[in-house]
């Protein structure tokens, strides 16, 4: 295999970059221009970038080449804004002439191999949120602990889901279904002595489509358009998601409820 010139390494790692931003939840603009301006740098007579939130085309011209066009297929999606940050500033490090295209290609191998928070970080930290979105709707200290119990679970059950490649509008569905069977069981046993809708709506706002939702209206004001419809219905359906997996499971406990 004959080893790759110098504006295709130039390419991969443009590419690459905007990849692991796409990944990480950054904006289809951002992620164009980022890849743009990595590009546009070594001066190229032609450089143009199509992002959707799925996939990546990159097309380079110049005289002293015929043109060459890679893609990229994006999957298995994540917020990860550490990435994005660093990212932004290699590539104005690049740019500015600060870094050299060696030292920015170590630099964006670190980024792509720097570890998250542990599990049971994550995990915590999501119960908490849980526990307080719980008293913010007022709640009282009973919600506050089952809150927190629920979320723990919920964050260890979609992060085991997700590693299993399952569909994350399913993982969604099944994890407020969860919730669901988890209120209506403390209902039972506690009474009136918890706050259904403070549980309910604490447990789910971790889950809710926060940044998707944003991205959307930020890609369409950014003239995105395919992007913005895209990640706005992509909110949508999880937006459904969990609302069917809470609902069913609360309306069958009703249910069940009236029986006895």
């Amino acid at each position: 295999m004959e080893p790759l010139s110098c504006h295709e390494q130039l390419l991969n790692f443009a590419v690459k970059a905007g990849e692991l931003m796409l990944k990480s939840g950054a904006e289809i603009y951002r992620v164009e221009d980022t890849i743009t301006r990595l590009l546009k740098a070594s001066h190229f007579e032609s450089v143009d970038t199509f992002v959707i939130p799925t996939g990546i085309m990159v097309t380079i011209e110049d005289t002293s080449f015929s043109m060459c066009t890679k893609i990229a297929r994006v999957k298995n999606r994540v917020t990860r804004l550490d990435r994005v940050e660093l990212i932004n500033q290699l590539s104005r490090d690049y740019v500015l002439g600060l870094i050299s295209f060696e030292e920015a290609s170590s630099r964006l191998q670190s980024i792509e191999q720097a570890k998250t928070y542990s599990s049971l970080t994550v995990n915590l930290w999501i119960g908490i949120s849980c526990a307080f979105f719980s008293i913010m709707f007022k709640g009282n200290s009973i919600d506050f602990f089952i809150s927190f119990c629920i979320g723990l679970v919920v964050g260890s059950m979609h992060a085991r889901l997700m590693q299993k490649e399952i569909v994350n509008y399913f993982v969604l569905f099944i994890c407020s279904l969860f919730i669901g069977v988890s209120v209506i069981c403390a209902h039972f046993l506690l009474g009136n002595r918890m706050n259904m809708e403070s549980i309910v709506i604490g447990c789910i706002m971790p889950l809710l489509p926060g940044v998707a939702f944003t991205n959307a209206v930020r890609d369409a004001i950014g003239d995105e358009l395919l992007s913005g419809i895209s990640r706005a219905t992509e909110a949508l359906l999880i937006a459904v998601s969990l609302a069917a997996g809470v609902g069913i499971a609360l309306s069958f406990g009703f249910w069940i409820g009236g029986i006895l």
